[in-house]
C-alpha cells in the first residue's frame, strides 16, 4: 500500500512538472493562446501574450475570444471575423482556420493579426465546445509584403505606376466606362531626353525623370477630376504611370456627359506646358517637350487595342517632328503597318547583301572638275524599285537598324573611293558619308571609323563625314571629342543642312568644320525669293572668311545656278549636273567630266599660246 502510494505520488508530481512546463511555453510564448467558449462566445482562459500583442490592459484582451469586438477589430473586418469564428465550429477534428484582420492598438495605431482555429473540447453529442485560438502579430509582416506588392507595381524611380498597374487600371476602367462614362489614354514620350542622359550622365536622367513625374502628376490637379465628376472624386481614379525609359502613359476616367476630347487634349497641354518649364538639376538647364499620342475608348476597346492606337498616334507626332498631341487616326495604324513593312525589307536587304551604295557628284562650276561624290543609300522594295529613303532612314533609327546600314554603307563606300582614288585621273577625289546620331554616339565610333579606312585602304583625307544639327545637338562631349580626334588625323567634317537648325554658328566655332552644305530647301527658292537669296549669299560669304568649303546643296535648273554669285567660291550639288548613280555610271560621269575639263583647260593654253605668239612674245 505504501508503495503504491509513492507511486501515485511520484505520477502526481510528474503530471504536476509536466503542466508547469507547458504552462511555462504557453507564457513564454509571443503568440496570445486563448480558449474560446463556443456557447458564450467568451474567453474563457489564455496566456498573458494577448495584452503586449495589442497593448491593451488583460480585460480587455477578452474581446480576443470574440466577445465586444467593435472595442477593438474595425468596422471593416467584423463582419468577417465573427464569420471566421462561425465557420470554425464546424471544423473537424485536427482542422485549421486561418485569417488575418487588423485591431486597434492602444497607442492608437493599428496593426495586423495572424489568427489559427483549431478545435479543443467537445461535448456529449459530437459539436465543438471549445476552440483553441493562436494569435500572432504579423503587422511586420504585412508590412513588408505591402513593400513587395508596391515594388511589383510601381517604377521604383518614380513612384508611379508601372505597366503591369497601368494595364490593370485601364482594365477597371473600361469596365466602369461600360456602366457608363468615357475613358482616355495619353501616351507621352519626351523629345530631348536621350540628349540629357548621354551628355549629362544617368544621375541627371533620373533627376529629370523625377521632375518630369511631378509635374506630369501635378498637371491632372484634384480640382480637375472633382470638377469632371461633378463633384465627387471617388468617381474617378486617373491613373499616371511610367511605362519605362521616358515614356508616360496618362489614363482618364471621364464622365459620360463630359466631352472627352476636349478634356484630353485640356490634360494634354496642361502637361506639356508644365515640361516647357527649364528643368535645373546641378546649375544647369535642361530643356524638354513632349509627343503626346490620344485615344478614345470606345463602345468595345479593349486595354491593349487602346494602348496600342495612343502610342500610335504619338509616334505619328514623333515623325512630324515632336512636341504636339494627336488623336488617334486610322491612318496612324497605316502608318505603322508601313512601318513594319520598311522594317521587314530593311532586314531583308541586311540579310542578302542588299544594301546598295548610289553616289552623287560634287562640282566646282567654275572649273567643271568633280570635287567628290557622296555616298547615298539605297534599298530596293520587293517590286524592285527603290524604297523612299528619308522613310527607310525614319524606320533605321526607330527599330536600331541604322547602326548595321551605316556600317554597311561606310564600308562599301570606302573601298570604292579607295579604288577610284588609285586611278591617277581621280587622285584627289573626296568621298562624303553621312552619320547618324545613332552612330556617332554609339560606343566605339572613332574606332569604326579608323577600321573602314584601314580596312579599305582610304586615307583620312580622302574622307568626309557629313552632319546635321541635329546629329550635333544629340551628341554628347565624348562624342564631340571623338569628331576633334577623327579630324585631326585629316578626316573632314561638313555640317549637313546648313541652316535648318539654330545651332550651326555655335558648332563652327566649337568644331574644326571643313565644310558646310546649304540646305536644298533654301536653294528651291532661288531666284524668285529675296530672302533666300540674301541667306545663300550670307552663307557662302561667312564660308569664305572661315576659309572653308561650302556646298550648294538641291541645284536643279540653270535659273538656279545663274543666282548664285558670279564670283563665289562653291561646289555645286544636284540634279543638274547629275542624279545619284551606281558605281560604274557614277565612273562614266566623273570620267567624262573629268576628260571634258582638261580638254577646256588645253583649249585655253592653246589659246594662250597663239596669242602670245600673234604679239610676238
Amino acid at each position: 500500500m505504501h508503495e503504491e502510494l509513492q507511486l501515485l505520488r511520484q505520477e502526481c508530481a510528474e503530471l504536476a512538472a509536466a503542466n508547469r512546463h507547458q504552462q511555462a511555453v504557453i507564457e513564454a510564448t509571443p503568440d496570445a493562446i486563448h480558449v474560446y467558449d463556443v456557447a458564450s462566445g467568451s474567453l474563457v482562459r489564455g496566456n498573458r501574450s494577448g495584452t503586449p500583442l495589442i497593448g491593451f490592459t488583460e480585460p480587455i484582451v477578452r474581446v480576443l475570444s470574440g466577445t465586444d469586438v467593435e472595442v477593438l477589430v474595425p468596422v471593416e473586418d467584423r463582419a468577417a471575423m465573427t464569420g471566421f469564428f462561425a465557420d470554425a465550429s464546424g471544423l473537424a477534428d485536427g482542422g485549421v482556420a486561418k485569417m488575418r484582420h487588423r485591431v486597434h492598438h492602444e497607442g492608437g495605431r493599428v496593426r495586423w493579426v495572424s489568427r489559427r482555429v483549431t478545435p479543443f473540447t467537445r461535448d456529449s453529442r459530437g459539436a465543438i465546445r471549445e476552440l483553441l485560438v493562436i494569435s500572432r502579430d504579423v503587422t511586420d509582416v504585412v508590412a513588408v509584403e505591402e513593400q513587395l506588392e508596391h515594388a511589383a507595381l510601381h517604377d521604383e524611380l518614380t513612384g508611379l505606376a508601372n505597366r503591369r498597374l497601368a494595364h490593370d487600371r485601364l482594365d477597371h476602367s473600361l469596365l466602369r466606362a461600360s456602366r457608363g462614362g468615357q475613358v482616355a489614354v495619353l501616351v507621352c514620350d519626351l523629345d530631348g531626353f536621350k540628349r540629357i542622359n548621354d551628355t549629362y550622365g544617368h544621375h541627371i536622367g533620373d533627376v529629370v525623370l523625377v521632375e518630369t513625374a511631378a509635374r506630369m502628376s501635378s498637371s491632372i490637379r484634384p480640382a480637375d477630376t472633382v470638377a469632371r465628376a461633378g463633384g465627387d472624386a471617388s468617381a474617378l481614379t486617373d491613373t499616371i504611370a511610367r511605362m519605362g525609359g521616358d515614356e508616360f502613359t496618362v489614363i482618364l476616367d471621364i464622365p459620360q456627359h463630359a466631352d472627352s476630347a476636349s478634356v484630353a487634349a485640356h490634360v494634354a497641354q496642361r502637361i506639356a506646358d508644365s515640361l516647357a518649364e527649364p528643368f535645373r538639376v546641378e546649375g544647369r538647364e535642361h530643356r524638354l517637350s513632349a509627343s503626346i499620342g490620344i485615344a478614345l475608348a470606345g463602345d468595345h476597346s479593349c486595354a491593349e487595342t487602346l494602348l496600342s492606337d495612343a502610342d500610335a498616334a504619338m509616334y505619328h507626332i514623333k515623325i512630324c517632328g515632336g512636341n504636339g498631341h494627336a488623336f488617334f487616326q486610322p491612318s496612324h495604324r497605316l502608318e505603322d503597318a508601313g512601318t513594319d513593312y520598311l522594317e521587314r525589307q530593311i532586314r531583308h536587304a541586311l540579310d542578302v547583301d542588299g544594301i546598295e551604295v548610289y553616289y552623287q557628284p560634287i562640282v566646282d562650276p567654275r572649273t567643271d572638275v568633280i570635287h567628290g561624290v557622296e555616298a547615298l543609300l539605297r534599298i530596293r522594295g520587293d517590286n524592285g524599285n527603290f524604297l523612299d529613303t528619308s522613310q527607310v532612314v525614319r524606320v533605321a533609327e526607330r527599330t536600331g537598324l541604322i547602326a548595321a546600314i551605316d556600317s554597311e554603307v561606310l564600308a562599301q563606300a570606302c573601298v570604292q573611293a579607295a579604288a577610284w582614288r588609285r586611278e591617277p585621273a581621280y587622285a584627289d577625289l573626296i568621298l562624303k558619308v553621312n552619320r547618324s546620331v545613332r552612330d556617332i554616339t554609339r560606343p566605339g565610333f572613332h574606332q569604326r571609323i579608323i577600321n573602314a579606312l584601314d580596312t579599305s585602304g582610304l586615307s583620312p583625307e580622302a574622307l568626309t563625314l557629313e552632319i546635321t544639327e541635329t546629329v550635333l545637338l544629340d551628341a554628347a562631349p565624348a562624342d564631340l571629342a571623338d569628331l576633334r580626334a577623327l579630324n585631326a588625323l585629316g578626316v573632314g567634317l561638313a555640317i549637313d543642312d546648313f541652316g535648318t537648325g539654330y545651332a550651326s554658328l555655335r558648332y563652327l566655332a566649337e568644331l574644326p568644320i571643313t565644310c558646310i552644305k546649304i540646305d536644298r530647301s533654301f536653294t528651291r527658292e532661288l531666284p524668285i525669293d529675296p530672302k533666300a537669296m540674301t541667306l545663300v549669299k550670307t552663307t557662302i560669304n561667312l564660308a569664305e572668311q572661315l576659309g572653308i568649303n561650302c556646298i550648294v546643296e538641291g541645284v536643279e535648273t540653270q535659273h538656279q545656278l545663274a543666282a548664285l554669285p558670279d564670283e563665289a567660291r562653291v561646289l555645286i550639288q544636284g540634279y543638274f549636273y547629275a542624279e545619284p548613280q551606281p558605281a560604274t555610271r557614277a565612273l562614266t560621269i566623273i570620267a567624262s567630266r573629268t576628260a571634258a575639263s582638261r580638254a577646256q583647260s588645253a583649249r585655253r593654253g592653246d589659246e594662250a599660246h597663239g596669242l602670245l605668239q600673234s604679239t610676238g612674245t
